[in-house]
């Protein structure tokens, strides 16, 4: 179960982080670079979704009337994308989706136990859900229903990272059903074989924002901005100053970070460190498809789901052991919480400006950071003082000009 949207402002501490890359510019576990790593990964999960053959999502909406008053529609941006990347492991598409509001508790649970069953535990049903979080709430629940609360947002040309990359999110919990990573019983019991709780969040989350998201920030700002804020809940659990823990990131050590994924190494039912799920296991699926290609994502979810246990299949799939990937991953983890590194260059004037890209256009495939265009500095504007007889007028213009019958003073 996903729960987002805190803002949160932190401390900035600079680790330095090289920048560099192998020879041949390729990125590896040993090379990856602050910049170019999202880029590359998020261009190896697009281009997989280019090469196939385009699916289309049958979605049968549930629609509550106050979710209709609302912009429903950004949280099912990115559905035939994500469906396409997954359709060699989703044979059927059609799936129950349910958008409703922070005011639909008792109709929304009316629908969840219509849809799911009745073996819900009190603290599933949304309206309990909605309670504890407000509407910063999705899921995915089995056999498959994605329950979506669709927030009022009075800003008119945006939409937060988080609603557009929720779907996709969702939908890959969609496909980790079907290929048996998790799976469940008409009771409501956890069986089957579930991979930890970063790999499960985390992979999902950072396939919401390649797939969902990453049209709406080429620059990457909204990305790491949206990773950052995910830190919030570690320091409010342990009434520490917020930033406390992107402080700690940021130093790089490699003892800290074993800790923290040890801490998120349990199965998601529970999860207590969600939102350091999803934060730390976007970034590992970043490094793992930077480095080894999308295909061998697809590898690994079905060897893990074949023997059940993710650590096993982690170390035949990708070639090294859990532990020593949380050591190369740490320097990636640093860099990311790193303001330094993302400072751009200077921006170049062009009579051309490039149009901005919206969520509906299709992901960026570019394997370079997106420079900001400046614009030409406005002409300075002056006053003059004009007379007619006694009659004075004050002109203020780029050239100014006193009105026929007058004379510059």
């Amino acid at each position: 179960m996903r729960k987002w949207g805190v803002v949160v402002t932190g401390l900035f501490f600079f680790a330095c982080i090289p920048n560099v890359q192998a020879a041949d510019g390729k990125i590896t576990l040993d090379n990856l670079d602050p910049v170019r790593t999202s880029q590359v990964a998020f261009k190896s999960v697009n281009d997989t979704i280019d090469a196939k053959s385009a699916r289309v999502v049958l979605p049968t909406l549930y629609i509550s009337d106050a979710a209709k008053l609302r912009d429903y529609k950004s949280y099912l941006t990115g559905m035939n994308r994500i469906a396409t990347l997954w359709s060699d492991l989703i044979p059927n598409s059609e799936l129950p989706v349910v958008l409703f509001t922070e005011v639909d508790g008792i109709w929304v649970d009316q629908k969840q136990i219509a849809l799911t069953g009745s073996w819900l535990r009190d603290n599933e049903l949304q309206s309990q859900r909605i309670k504890k979080y407000g509407c910063n709430i999705g899921g995915m629940y089995l056999p498959g229903v994605l329950f979506l609360c669709v927030k009022y947002d009075p800003r008119e040309s945006t939409v937060s990272y988080g609603d557009l990359h929720v779907f996709a999110h969702e939908y890959t919990h969609f496909m980790e059903m079907n290929v048996k990573n998790w799976t469940g019983s008409a009771s409501g019991n956890a069986i089957g074989k579930r991979n930890s709780c970063w790999i499960e969040e985390g992979f999902a989350t950072f396939y919401g924002m390649a797939v969902g998201a990453s049209p709406e920030d080429q620059s990457g700002s909204k990305r790491r901005k949206f990773l950052s804020d995910l830190l919030f809940n570690y320091d409010n659990n342990r009434k520490q100053p917020q930033g406390t823990l992107k402080a700690e990131l940021e130093r790089g050590n490699a003892n800290t970070v074993k800790s923290l994924m040890a801490m998120l190494e349990n199965t998601p039912w529970p999860c207590d460190e969600t939102q350091n799920a999803y934060a730390l296991g976007s970034l590992a699926a970043e490094a793992l498809v930077a480095s080894f290609g999308q295909e061998q994502m697809v590898k690994f979810y079905l060897s893990s789901a074949s023997t059940g246990d993710w650590k096993k299949s982690f170390q035949s799939v990708f070639g090294l052991s859990v532990d020593t990937f949380y050591e190369k991953l740490t320097p990636y983890i640093a860099s990311q919480f790193t303001e330094s590194n993302f400072a751009l260059p200077t921006p170049v004037v062009t009579s051309t400006p490039k149009p901005s890209v919206t969520a509906s256009a299709s992901p960026s495939q570019s394997a370079e950071p997106v420079v900001p265009i400046s614009k030409t500095p406005a002409p300075k504007k002056i006053t003059i003082t004009c007379l007619k007889g006694k009659t004075i007028k004050k002109v203020t213009a780029v050239n100014p000009k006193c009105p026929a019958g007058y004379k510059k003073k």
